[in-house]
């Protein structure tokens, strides 16, 4: 049968599967060369233990592993999770403020997402400062 318009293009090719291929037009079978060929992780020849070796030498001194955050990514959401927070109306308004203030001292624009994850970092970091601000809310009230 010619092969069409009808013929379904998302239908697995058996031919390549076996690593030969058969010209239809003259009925010869060919074997692909594995050098040539990409490989399962998308690399010419070789294995993926071989590429993942070969990419782990280079990220051994890569730059990027040595800068800091904010020039490392690629952009502000990567590697974040987006997620809700609910926050009082006087809080919300003193945010811009804030990443104001932390402009002006770093002389650079400073992304409010940054600003956030920062203030939850800190309150991490020290949660006797946390721990005097839920103390004022009324946290351990007897």
């Amino acid at each position: 049968m010619k092969q069409g318009s009808t013929d379904d293009p998302f239908a697995e090719d058996t031919g390549s599967e076996t690593g030969t291929d058969t010209d239809d037009d003259t009925g010869e079978s060919t074997t692909k060369d594995p050098e040539t060929q990409p490989s399962q992780d998308g690399t010419a020849g070789g294995t993926i233990e071989e590429s993942s070796a070969a990419d782990t030498d280079d990220d051994n001194g890569s730059d990027a592993s040595r800068l800091p955050y904010i020039y490392a990514r690629d952009s502000v959401k990567d590697g974040r999770q987006q997620r809700p927070i609910f926050l009082r109306d006087e809080i919300e308004d003193g945010i811009p403020k804030l990443v104001g203030e932390l402009e002006d001292r770093f002389g650079e624009n400073v992304y409010r997402t940054d600003v956030m994850e920062a203030a939850v970092e800190v309150a991490q970091e020290h949660p006797d400062l946390l721990e005097a601000k839920l103390e004022e809310w009324g946290y351990g009230w007897d």
